[in-house]
């Protein structure tokens, strides 16, 4: 009986640990000066709920009553750009996300990371990475595989 807790315990504070690490990645990319950022909170969502949500290669307009916020960050250098890489490298190490899809075009990378609970979607990531510079797309909410998926075909025209 001892093990069994002693085990949750365990599981719990590194599942509580992973979830700082990743506000603590959003909190160092939003204060650095050479990345733009637009936060959008659950209010101004619910606000809007005939939004054309057409955000770079998504269209998240099929997800606006699940939304609780929509976070995008892009560089503006090169050094801010490397950041965002290694701020996104250590969120794969750290499979906390999984990858659902990768588009290789000219060039620009775009791939898709998710973090799930259960059998929802909690997390979804939209990572654009160019030659010249990077672009996270982050939306934060409560998804199924369905919706995830149309938001996705909807990317990959």
């Amino acid at each position: 009986m001892k093990i069994k807790v002693s085990i949750t315990v365990i599981l719990l504070i590194f599942g509580f640990i992973a979830g700082q690490a990743q506000n603590n990645m959003f909190d160092k990319l939003s204060n650095n000066k050479d990345i733009s950022t637009v936060y959008i909170s659950k209010a101004l969502l619910d606000m809007m709920p005939e939004m054309d949500a057409g955000i770079g290669s998504a269209d998240i307009k099929s997800l606006t009553g699940k939304l609780e916020q929509l976070e995008i960050y892009n560089s503006k250098s090169k050094d801010a750009a490397k950041l965002i890489r290694i701020e996104v490298e250590a969120l794969v190490k750290g499979k906390t996300y999984e990858t659902l899809m990768a588009i290789r075009d000219k060039g620009d990378n775009v791939t898709f990371y998710a973090r799930k609970e259960k059998d929802n979607f909690r997390d979804l990531i939209m990572f654009v990475n160019e030659p010249e510079e990077c672009t996270i797309i982050r939306i934060i909410g409560n998804f199924t595989a369905d919706d995830v998926q149309q938001v996705m075909n909807v990317s990959n025209k």
